[in-house]
């Protein structure tokens, strides 16, 4: 049975080694990181979403990653053109972000590609298979979130 498991843990090193690697891949693809492209999508997302003006810890709180990683992210973001950032007007501690028409048109053009390459993974994998697929990874992550393993 122990030999059983290892060959399982074995494949899930593999698989998520492999699931990097193509993460990786798409990033020439998009032309820019792929922490970048997330930031724009968050910011897209956000904005769509309700008309609220979006800030640092907005984007921080929903991609789940530090403030300071978000804020170098957006000054990035905002010197090659994506994204604009005001001092709030009743706040100047607190910058609002929006996207430029430059990020506007990149997030557009990032959804066509996402919906390309997912529509041809739901249609490689076929409608019934892709919910499945979606289910069991909402539950990785979930569980790789929740558990904390401490490194002898």
């Amino acid at each position: 049975m122990q030999n059983q498991s290892n060959n399982t843990v074995n494949r899930f090193v593999d698989t998520f080694e492999n699931l990097v690697r193509a993460e990786r891949k798409m990033q020439p693809a998009l032309g820019m990181k792929n922490s970048e492209v997330r930031v724009l999508l968050c910011i897209g997302s956000l904005s769509h979403d309700s008309q609220q003006v979006i800030n640092v810890s907005q984007i921080s709180n929903k991609l789940q990653v530090t403030s300071p990683t978000v804020t170098e992210l957006i000054k990035s973001l905002s010197g090659k053109g994506y994204i604009e950032r005001c001092a709030d007007a009743k706040d100047k501690r607190v910058v609002d972000i929006k996207l430029t028409d430059k990020g506007e048109k990149f997030v557009q053009k990032v959804m066509i590609y996402y919906d390309a390459l997912f529509s041809g993974l739901i249609e490689r994998l076929g409608e019934e298979q892709s919910k499945e697929l979606i289910e069991l990874l909402d539950q990785v992550c979930l569980y790789l979130n929740e558990t904390k393993i401490e490194n002898e």
